[in-house]
């Protein structure tokens, strides 16, 4: 009796995955399973860096987040669909034997029909199990396509925040030398600040309200890491807002 009802779990698993991949690739913010993924494995990966005092560490939240992310969304869409098809004895049948399948068979059924590899060695006898397996192929398919709507706008943010730390990096090392870099090197002096930074502040600010979990990205090297050189640019601007006797350049 409790296996019958299997289907239930099932079914709110892979609409579970489907509201967090719309959250998350199209809704522009973060979903409660991405978010219940990205948490704890920054939180272990910053206090790791901490106890080792190695801030090269951090450079792995990318590939770690991404990854925790993709496997949580491919397991709960197939531990779903493992119990809805498992729910129903006789719901697959192997191809060879005719013998209805076990769980690993099932499990093994729905990995490959999700994937869209389509083996046919274990088949749905039945017209609305055959339904079902085109579902969740489609489901598949649709695991795939938001998965890499999810990594390519991460690749594009990751190069504009990348691109802004180098322009900072360059202009100087720190708010005093942004400041007076900008004053001596510039033909527009001070408002080279803001001026020429304004495409691309709008850019990562835009990358940022989309994905709202790229501050959980770092880079390896130092003149990558906008986190260090974006707070250099907001004090350069408070400093520039209590000294000069005019208004502060607008950004």
């Amino acid at each position: 009796m409790l296996r019958q009802l299997l289907w239930i779990p099932g079914t709110l698993m892979v609409l579970a995955v489907l509201g967090d991949l719309i959250v998350t690739c199209l809704q522009s913010g973060e979903g409660r399973i991405s978010r219940a993924v990205h948490r704890p494995l920054y939180a272990s990966l910053t206090a790791a860096a901490r106890l080792s005092g190695r801030r090269a560490l951090m450079s792995w939240s990318t590939p770690l987040l991404i990854m925790g992310t993709l496997a949580a969304w491919t397991l709960l869409c197939w531990l779903g669909w493992t119990l809805i098809f498992w729910s129903q004895p006789g719901s697959l049948l192997g191809s060879d034997s005719g013998t209805p399948a076990n769980f690993a068979a099932t499990l093994y059924f729905v990995g490959y029909t999700i994937s869209t590899l389509g083996l046919g060695e274990i088949t749905a006898p039945l017209p609305f199990w055959r339904l079902l397996t085109a579902v969740a192929s489609i489901n598949g398919f649709f695991l795939l396509t938001f998965a890499i709507t999810f990594v390519v706008p991460i690749a594009q943010a990751r190069g504009d925040r990348r691109r802004l730390a180098l322009h900072l990096h360059r202009a100087g090392p720190g708010a005093q030398a942004l400041i007076l870099n900008a004053h001596t090197d510039h033909d527009r002096g001070l408002l080279s600040l803001t001026t020429d930074l304004h495409d691309m502040l709008n850019d990562v600010d835009a990358a940022h309200l989309n994905s709202p979990y790229l501050h959980r990205f770092h880079d390896h090297d130092r003149q990558d890491a906008l986190d260090l050189h974006l707070p250099a640019l907001g004090e350069a601007l408070l400093i520039l807002q209590g000294t000069l006797t005019g208004p502060p350049p607008r950004a």
